[in-house]
């Protein structure tokens, strides 16, 4: 326990500071006996413990820093807790507290990348338990020429993200699943909408996604629509009457954007008609609708136009 001396007598640890003048290791000095204590006798076995436990730590920390007027660098705490709770598929919670530890760590992270949570076993099991794997799985069996190795292409496709577009997509995506998972098990009203809402936001991410392939001076030059951003991105795909105001739209449509001989336009036209229904309605259906009747068709879909959207070359 001699790593307890001279703690007190640290600057304040800050990710609003300069770089730190010490390594990165000695930030967590102050916490790092109790949390190997617990990892070596509860880690493996309790998820739901870990996250009192390290809610705990955490609340005891925030307190004593507001008493004693010092700052302690929270990053491995927030990024315990957050695995923690991702372990539980507690993902809003859990990935935010592994935002959070990359926040609290960026300063570091920055000078030393090998201790970049994205990086670490940490976060990487989850992201590969609940997005590597699938993606890699959805992609290899769409048969997208410029795409020979889906392993490679999802891990490029990953780091290519900033944190929060990261942290963002994996949710989502994992989020698609687990509703899906429960409405293959007993669909209900419930489940069909929360599976509709996060096939919008990837939707939306998509759509975001194609924003970053734009210019500065292209975005700032009208307000883009995501019809408007295909068209000027994928010239000579038609996407017109690509909408649906109701779910008996999609019901007549989805069938036939399916069957589209051209791999590109089928993808994109999907993508647009499920955002903007999406965007518009709340209600679910049930398996007598073509949306959740033909789910993973159309999902295949949306990540087929991920994949053609990554690819495009970076604006300049």
């Amino acid at each position: 326990m001699t790593q307890w001396k001279d703690v007190d007598h640290k600057p304040p640890f800050s990710s609003l500071g300069h770089t730190p003048p010490y390594p990165y290791v000695e930030k967590d000095y102050y916490v790092r006996s109790s949390s190997n204590l617990w990892y070596l006798t509860m880690w493996r076995f309790y998820p739901s413990l870990n996250e009192m436990y390290y809610n705990v730590l955490l609340a005891q920390v925030k307190a004593f820093e507001k008493t004693q007027n010092f700052t302690f660098n929270k990053g491995m705490i927030y990024a315990n807790l957050g695995v923690a709770q991702s372990a539980q598929m507690k993902l809003d919670e859990g990935f935010a507290n592994i935002l959070k530890a990359l926040i609290e760590d960026s300063p570091y992270s920055e000078n030393t990348p090998e201790y970049n949570l994205r990086r670490r076993d940490l976060f990487t099991q989850f992201e590969i338990l609940y997005v590597k794997t699938r993606l890699q799985t959805i992609i290899s069996t769409l048969g997208i020429a410029v795409v020979p190795n889906p392993e490679q292409f999802v891990t490029t496709f990953l780091d290519s993200l900033n944190d929060d577009q990261r942290v963002f997509f994996n949710c989502t995506f994992a989020r698609i699943f687990q509703n899906w998972d429960i409405w293959k098990d007993k669909e209900n009203s419930f489940t069909a909408g929360r599976l509709l809402a996060y096939t919008q936001d990837f939707c939306l991410f998509n759509e975001d996604l194609l924003k970053s392939k734009m210019s500065q001076t292209e975005l700032r030059s009208r307000r883009w629509k995501l019809a408007g951003l295909i068209a000027a991105k994928f010239p000579g795909i038609d996407v017109s009457s690509s909408s649906a105001a109701q779910m008996s739209d999609l019901d007549t449509k989805l069938p036939l954007e399916l069957t589209r001989q051209n791999d590109q336009e089928k993808c994109l036209r999907i993508l647009l008609m499920i955002r903007n229904y999406s965007s518009h309605n709340l209600e679910g259906g049930t398996t007598a609708n073509y949306f959740y009747s033909h789910y993973s068709e159309i999902l295949a879909e949306l990540v087929r136009s991920t994949c053609y959207i990554t690819l495009l070359p970076a604006p300049q």
